[in-house]
């Protein structure tokens, strides 16, 4: 059995329960969430009862894994479960049934997962696009304004989020169904411009120590590889030693953040980290024209907060000379609830009529 941690949502579980499992596959956590679902005169309501989280780096085989959660729910709670949905960091198959995580050494397969644990339903979707489908599912208390922007009505909206990786995703409105619908993205992957001697350097520092032929993308900066990376970068800059694919002695990304104001390197790193999340959020911004705000997701952003509402994070947002105007009426709220995922999963099968 996987090594566990699990959250109550309710006082009591009920036992016996016909429940749905939703999961979010990430880098370095998979969370998996159960839920009732209750029928009412307009649609239908969901409850997180309980959520059980696991390593990713644990995981060698997916399908057994998901059999093992399977079983520990049946056997402490003796729920029924049948229906499923897993989001992953990743492109997903035409027909939502396969994905090859892309910063992990397993796939997601449904027939496999199916095969192995007597689900009968088992549907597969991008992470960052259930996120789009759960934000209208989180409360004001978990969505914190950064950016004072004039949001405008069903204009677009946009989704960025680093962690393990960088996930973005789009929302446009669809007033068919008056609601937005998310449309998946792997900008995440696209190179990263560079506009001063500092980038450059570390750009050249990342291919050096990385041993990278490949050329540096967003996600090699703003993931937490990125900025154990810049930590390395600027110790070296700062003791004069060449960079070599041997030099370690870095800080874990939470530490390299927490001691900001005690170790010059940290500082550096927590400034440039800032500069550069608020230049990708600004390209997307005005890739997607998200007049309708920007909406930063994921581990890094809900754990330093601060990070966006420091100076170098505001005003490199809203540096664009031809449409400084625009952006500055762009709003950027920070979600705070990292399961915002697991109900988006759930929102996403029951908007799409997925496993009846």
């Amino acid at each position: 059995m996987l090594t566990q941690r699990e959250v109550h949502y309710v006082d009591i579980i009920p036992r016996d329960l016909e429940c749905v499992m939703v999961a979010d596959i990430g880098g370095t956590n998979s969370n998996f969430g159960f839920f009732s679902i209750k029928p009412y005169t307009h649609g239908f309501e969901s409850t997180i009862l309980t959520s059980i989280h696991i390593k990713s780096q644990q995981i060698t085989d997916f399908p057994t894994a998901v059999e093992d959660i399977l079983n520990y729910v049946k056997k402490t709670y003796g729920m029924t479960i049948k229906r499923s949905c897993f989001a992953a960091a990743g492109v997903v198959s035409e027909n939502h049934d396969y994905c090859k995580p892309t910063n992990l050494n397993f796939i997601i397969d449904s027939k496999q997962i199916m095969a192995k644990t007597g689900l009968t339903c088992a549907v597969i979707v991008n992470d960052f696009e259930v996120i789009g489908h759960g934000l209208h599912k989180l409360p004001s208390k978990s969505l914190i304004q950064v950016h004072h922007g004039t949001q405008r009505p069903r204009a677009n909206r946009a989704i960025i989020g680093a962690g393990t990786g960088l996930g973005k995703c789009m929302l446009m409105w669809d007033n068919e169904l008056s609601r937005y619908l998310p449309h998946a993205s792997e900008g995440g992957h696209a190179d990263f411009p560079a506009q001063n001697q500092i980038e450059l350097d570390l750009i050249d520092f990342i291919k050096t120590i990385n041993k990278n032929q490949c050329n540096v993308s967003w996600e090699d900066m703003l993931s937490g590889n990125g900025i154990e990376h810049m930590y390395l970068f600027f110790k070296q800059r700062n003791s004069h030693v060449a960079a070599s694919p041997q030099l370690k002695n870095g800080l874990p990304p939470d530490e390299v953040f927490r001691s900001r104001n005690l170790d010059e390197h940290s500082k550096n790193s927590f400034q440039l980290y800032a500069q550069i999340y608020a230049r990708c959020a600004k390209d997307f911004a005005l890739d997607a024209l998200a007049l309708g705000g920007i909406y930063i997701a994921g581990g890094i952003a809900s754990k330093n907060l601060p990070l966006f509402e420091q100076p170098s994070f505001l005003n490199e947002f809203e540096s664009c000379g031809k449409q400084q105007a625009l952006l500055k009426q762009v709003p950027i709220f920070v979600i705070t609830d990292y399961d915002v995922s697991l109900y988006g999963a759930v929102e996403y099968m029951i908007l799409e009529g997925l496993c009846g």
